[in-house]
Formats: C-alpha cells, structure tokens, sequence
C-alpha cells in the first residue's frame, strides 16, 4: 500500500471545518509525497514551499482545532494538544535543519513516510474523531 492510499483513509469528521482542513492536509501531503519521490538524488524544486505550506496549514489547523477543545471544554485537550506541538515542533526542526543542510532527503523522507503520515492516520482516526465527535454531542445537547 503507498503512503498516499494510507493517509487517505482518515474518517469523515462530524465538524465542517476539520473534514475540510483534513482534505487540504491531504492534498499538501500527496505534494510533498510525489515531491519525495521525485528527489532521487537532487531535491524538487517545490519541496521546501511544499513543506512550508503544509506547515502553515498544519498550524492554522491545529490552532482552529485547539479552540473548539477548548471551547467545548473537552476533557482530553492536554494530550491532544501535547500531540499537535510535538508534531509541529518535529515538522518544523525538519525543516530548519533540511535549510541548514544539517539533515538531508533520506531524512525528511523517514520524517515524512516513516513517522508522520503513519502518525497522521492515527491521530485522525481517534484523537481527531473523538473531538469531533464529543463536539458533535455537545452542539446536540445545546439544541
């Protein structure tokens, strides 16, 4: 199974704005994939724009979804906001060092393929879709 076919089974989500950030989490990742896979021995010209833009959207995303927890005042919002900062921390120490040519492709490839989409797929699989739909709940009970 490729790593694009993997991240794209993520579970529809209950909230509008996390099914949507998902779809464009995935779109960005399936860039940066392809551009990894194009860099056999030179880097893709795209690939440090790609990785910035989903890094960007990664962090936007992040931060609408830390407001709903909040919001909605849900119980296991230190975890998964502990998992949302290590990952972007991983994301962006990746980068700064892939610009200071202290790590190469081969590593950014582990980052990405080995750790980071397989991370992907399970965060949004349970912690993703036990926010969504403890929200979903909440927003019935308001009704």
């Amino acid at each position: 199974m490729s790593h694009e076919a993997e991240h794209d089974k993520t579970p529809e989500m209950a909230v509008d704005f996390m099914q949507d950030d998902h779809e464009e989490a995935h779109r960005l990742l399936d860039r940066i994939v392809e551009s990894l896979a194009a860099s056999t021995g030179n880097e893709s010209p795209g690939l440090r724009k790609d990785l910035r833009n989903f890094i960007e959207h990664t962090r936007a995303h992040f931060n609408r979804e830390e407001s709903l927890m909040k919001e909605i005042d849900f119980p296991p919002f230190p975890v998964h906001k502990q998992e949302h900062d290590l990952r972007l921390e991983e994301l962006v120490s990746c980068l700064d060092d892939l610009d200071a040519g202290a790590v190469g492709l081969d590593d950014v490839r582990e980052l990405f393929m080995g750790r980071f989409l397989p991370w992907y797929r399970r965060h949004c699989a349970t912690m993703d879709q036990a926010t969504a739909n403890f929200a979903e709940a909440h927003q019935k009970g308001k009704e």
